[in-house]
C-alpha cells in the first residue's frame, strides 16, 4: 500500500459556479504543484468535461477520477466516484433525463463550457445544470451502486445543500458509508457536531472552483491501485 493525498471534488468550468481559469490542463498543473496524487472530476449534474482532464493528465504522476457531483430532489449534493468514463456518462444519461427540462441562464448562473483537453472551447452546455433532479437521496446512491460507483453526501458541514443542512439528519437509508466535510471544519470537529456520523470514512476535499482552492483540503488514503473500488472497500472496512 502507498499513500496517497486525495481531493476528491473538483469543479471545471462546465460548471456555471466555476472560474473560466478552471481548465483542464491548469487544473492537472496546479494539482500536480499541490502535491495532490488524486483527485476528483465532480461538475454539477455532468460527466462532460471528466474526459478531458484525464487526457490533460496522461503523462504526470496524477490519477483523474471520473464522477460528477448530483443534486437530490430533496436538494442535497451528493459527490459520484467512478473508475470509468463510460460510466460516468451512463450516470449522466441518467441524470440528464431526471433534470428540468430549462435552458441555462448564463447572465444569472454563468456559462457552462465543455472544453477539450488543451482547454480549447468545444462548446456550451445549454442546459440548466446548477438545478436539483427528480432523483431521491436513495435513487442516486442506487444508480451509482448499479454503475459499480461510490456515492457519498457532499460538504455536510455547508447549510445550503449539506445534508444536514438541509434535511437536519442522517437517514439511515441510504447507508452512506462516507461523508465529505468542507475545508472549514476538521474531522474532530465534525463528529462532535454530528455524533451520528458514528465510524463512517470523512473526506475532507477542496470543492475547488478556482485554481487557488486545489488541494485546500485533502484526504490521505493508503491504496495500492488508487480505483475507486479501492476507496469503496476501504470505507466498508474491506
Amino acid at each position: 500500500m502507498t499513500q496517497y493525498s486525495a481531493d476528491l471534488h473538483i469543479h471545471t468550468v462546465l460548471s456555471p459556479c466555476a472560474e473560466v481559469e478552471m481548465i483542464p490542463p491548469l487544473i492537472v498543473s496546479y494539482a500536480v504543484e499541490a502535491g495532490l496524487d488524486i483527485i476528483g472530476i465532480t461538475d454539477h449534474n455532468s460527466a462532460e468535461n471528466v474526459a478531458a482532464v484525464i487526457e490533460a493528465a496522461r503523462g504526470t504522476s496524477l490519477k483523474v477520477i471520473p464522477g460528477m457531483e448530483c443534486e437530490s430532489t430533496e436538494g442535497v449534493h451528493i459527490v459520484c466516484l467512478f473508475d470509468e468514463v463510460e460510466d460516468a456518462l451512463r450516470m449522466q444519461e441518467i441524470v440528464y433525463s431526471h433534470l428540468p427540462d430549462l435552458p441555462n441562464r448564463a447572465e444569472t448562473f454563468g456559462a457552462q463550457f465543455v472544453v477539450d483537453a488543451e482547454g480549447e472551447f468545444v462548446r456550451y452546455n445549454d442546459r440548466l445544470l446548477l438545478i436539483s433532479t427528480d432523483l431521491s437521496l436513495i435513487e442516486i446512491a442506487n444508480h451509482v451502486l448499479e454503475l459499480n460507483g461510490f456515492a457519498f453526501p457532499s460538504h455536510i458541514d455547508r447549510r445550503s445543500y449539506g445534508i444536514y443542512g438541509v434535511l437536519g439528519f442522517l437517514p439511515e437509508i441510504p447507508r452512506f458509508h462516507a461523508l465529505e466535510i468542507s475545508r472549514h471544519i476538521t474531522p474532530e470537529e465534525a463528529v462532535t457536531a454530528y455524533p451520528d456520523i458514528g465510524g463512517r470514512k470523512i473526506f475532507q476535499s477542496s470543492d475547488a472552483h478556482r485554481l487557488s482552492e486545489l488541494g485546500e483540503a485533502r484526504t490521505m488514503l493508503d491504496l495500492e491501485h488508487r480505483t475507486v473500488e479501492e476507496i469503496r472497500r476501504l470505507c466498508l472496512g474491506l
